[in-house]
């Protein structure tokens, strides 16, 4: 009898912890697929303006999210040219230390996001996007990273 009552509730929680544990990886995924294309956008910056290259290098960085029933989407923008100043060091021989002298970089900040859609895989999973409020049975993640592209010697200027 406590068999009856049991094995219910069992392969309920089996099915609640496959379908958490899912939406917990692809979380991860999704955040390792954000500094991916980070990265490749601060190297390249005229990447971000096509959204098929962006998908492809998240896709390349973490493959599971390109799994049957997942919809995938990366966006990246680069803003415009920021001028800092810093203090660039230089080694003084005859003094035995160092002198500082100002000196300006330009960088442009790089803002990338990256989510996945789907679908739970058990009938609990989509009951606990119901209680959540996704009356729809599906759930999202979402990434995002930030970085900056070096404008300074962007173009060959150096």
């Amino acid at each position: 009898m406590t068999a009856v009552v049991a094995l219910p509730l069992l392969l309920s929680l089996l099915c609640a912890s496959l379908d958490i544990g899912r939406v917990v990886f692809l979380g991860a995924e999704v955040n390792s697929a954000a500094h991916a294309v980070c990265r490749r956008v601060e190297a390249r910056p005229q990447a971000a303006t096509s959204s098929k290259e962006l998908a492809k290098v998240a896709l390349e960085a973490s493959p599971s999210l390109g799994g049957e029933g997942l919809a995938l989407s990366a966006t990246a923008s680069v803003g415009s040219a920021e001028q800092q100043v810093y203090g660039h060091k230089l080694r003084d021989t005859e003094w035995g230390g160092f002198r500082e002298r100002p000196a300006r970089v330009q960088t442009r900040p790089v803002t990338v996001s990256v989510s996945v859609k789907g679908r739970y895989l058990t009938p609990v999973g989509a009951l606990i996007a119901r209680a959540t409020g996704a009356g729809d049975g599906s759930f999202t993640c979402r990434g995002a990273a930030r970085g900056t592209v070096d404008a300074t010697v962007e173009g060959g200027a150096w």
